[in-house]
């Protein structure tokens, strides 16, 4: 009575799909048809018209029983309007994306292998209450609640270690003002080449979310289920693999109609690689009935999108116990894969330019020098520096100066190999990787042309500057055998050809400087 806003004597001996909106009674009625015979065990929502005219969002279950012998019905329904609220935003939020750094939907924060934080965006700085400057440099363990900080640590050092595994967790931190907050996140390794840097977090806050839970277990401690379903993808299928039942957020992540997709085998939109997997999967599920979790598929949407999901598979059995249809929770993680694959590129590239940056080129000097060694083959390293580029900000202005560094970068990355590698190490230093290299003159091969290129003037708002630049070489193994030898040498090379005008390159050579 207090849900509805109707009295007792309002209520009793009224047919309850009056109460029901007009658009949903149909299929409320089916629903609980179907529940009654026993088709289906499933609660389901719909939308209930209070006295007062307001419409609200509720889920229902209902189930056959008998009062004073006589065959009756008795059901339960719980108010879930501002669930749907929470999801209709997550959704809108979904699609104002606009740059990991600037995401109003999901926090981001990075770390190092200490578990201090390195960066954070804004969103994040918003969930926990600190700034930016408060947060970064402490140990993101000092914001964990207490009691959820062991499995916290060991669940994250365990996804940085096994990424194939995609470990997720919701666990408590401590908001600036003292209260807890729940989060969903999962740790996400930066790698180069299989050696382990950092790593990032994207994190949703769940507060209400559990906050919902809360109350619902409260009620009834079934619903606890149900409602984890209805946030995420829920579905039922045949032992062929057709599917009998899909929820709302099923059909809007893979662009069908619900109406579409009943009957529809999984195939269809299982990516081609992944149908022998998913068949393996269900066939385990089938044998064992147990529940399997956490397993990562592609799919592919009507519109041929390829998306990202998360799937735990459970058997539907009978009252024998024998499986005879399948259920499963699907989560689209298509968006956290992006803003993964974006926290890496951030993190190995120059903001500027859109080069490698000093760790990316450490790490494909590494290799580099590996395959050397094995191959007994020599590789060059150049290092570039900007003749004057400070005339260039004093005059022009830092904008230009912009220009000009991204210019340079384009015009270096035209000069060489593909296998080549261009990185921007400074201000306005630059780092060329010759790798595979035969001889010491193809090294001053490359230096020629580059000094050639920047001769040319660089034609920028209506702007003829011209700018030369210095070049360093050093040459494994005769210079240098490990990364910090090569990459001192070749600027010890570089400052030589400075004091001697500029303009010009030298190599480092039997531990002294040669003009060449």
């Amino acid at each position: 009575m207090e849900l509805t806003g109707y009295s007792e004597p309002e209520l009793l001996g009224k047919y309850s799909l009056d109460l029901v909106h007009p658009e949903d009674r149909k299929t409320v009625r089916k629903k609980a048809i179907d529940s009654l015979k026993g088709g289906s065990s499933i609660p389901y929502d719909y939308r209930f018209v209070k006295k007062d005219g307001e419409i609200i969002w509720v889920l229902e279950k209902v189930t056959s029983t008998e009062y004073k012998g006589r065959r009756a019905t008795v059901g339960s329904f719980l108010d879930i309007t501002e669930l749907k609220r929470a999801e209709e935003a997550l959704l809108h939020s979904q699609a104002r994306y606009q740059s990991i750094v600037e995401s109003e939907g999901a926090g981001v924060v990075n770390g190092d292998l200490s578990g201090n934080i390195t960066f954070v965006n804004e969103k994040f700085c918003k969930v926990i209450g600190y700034s930016e400057k408060e947060l970064v440099g402490k140990s993101f363990a000092d914001f964990i609640h207490p009691d959820d900080i062991a499995i916290v640590l060991d669940n994250f050092a365990k996804g940085l270690s096994h990424p194939e595994a995609e470990y997720q967790l919701e666990f408590r931190i401590i908001h600036k003002d003292g209260h807890a907050i729940w989060i969903y996140s999962s740790p996400t390794p930066i790698m180069y080449d299989d050696v382990l840097s950092g790593g990032a977090a994207i994190v949703f806050d769940i507060t209400e979310r559990k906050r919902l839970e809360e109350t619902i277990k409260k009620s009834d401690e079934r619903y606890r289920t149900i409602l984890e379903e209805i946030q995420d993808n829920y579905f039922e299928t045949d032992l062929a693999g057709n599917f009998i039942f899909v929820n709302d957020s099923m059909s809007r992540s893979l662009g069908y109609s619900k109406e579409e997709l009943i009957g529809m085998n999984y195939q269809v939109f299982a990516a081609k690689e992944d149908v022998e997997v998913v068949y393996r999967d269900f066939n385990r599920v089938y044998r064992t009935g147990e529940t399997m979790k956490g397993l990562s598929y592609k799919f592919i949407q009507k519109n041929g999108t390829v998306g990202f999901g998360e799937l735990s598979i459970s058997a539907i059995k009978d009252e024998t116990g024998n499986v005879i249809a399948f259920r499963g929770i699907a989560r689209d993680v298509t968006e956290r894969k992006r803003l993964e694959r974006e926290l890496n590129d951030i993190a190995t590239h120059d903001f500027l330019t859109g080069l490698p940056n000093r760790l990316l080129l450490q790490d494909r000097l590494n290799v580099a020098l590996a395959g050397a060694g094995r191959n007994r083959t020599r590789l060059a390293v150049m290092m570039l520096d900007l003749d004057r580029f400070k005339v260039v900000n004093d005059t022009f202005g830092h904008t230009i100066g912009d220009k000009v560094l991204r210019a340079a970068g384009e015009r270096l990355v035209a000069l060489v190999r593909k296998s080549d590698t261009v990185a921007r190490v400074g201000g306005d230093e630059f780092l060329v990787l010759l790798p595979k290299i035969t001889r010491v003159e193809d090294s001053v091969r490359v230096a020629h042309k580059i000094l050639g290129a920047f001769r040319k003037p660089f034609i920028l708002n209506d702007h003829k500057i011209r700018i030369t630049t210095s070049v360093g070489i050093a040459i494994y193994p005769e210079d240098g055998e490990d990364v910090e030898a090569l990459m001192r040498n070749a600027d010890i090379a570089m400052y030589w050809v400075k004091e001697q005008g500029r303009d010009n390159y030298s190599s480092y050579s039997a531990g002294k400087v040669n003009a060449l």
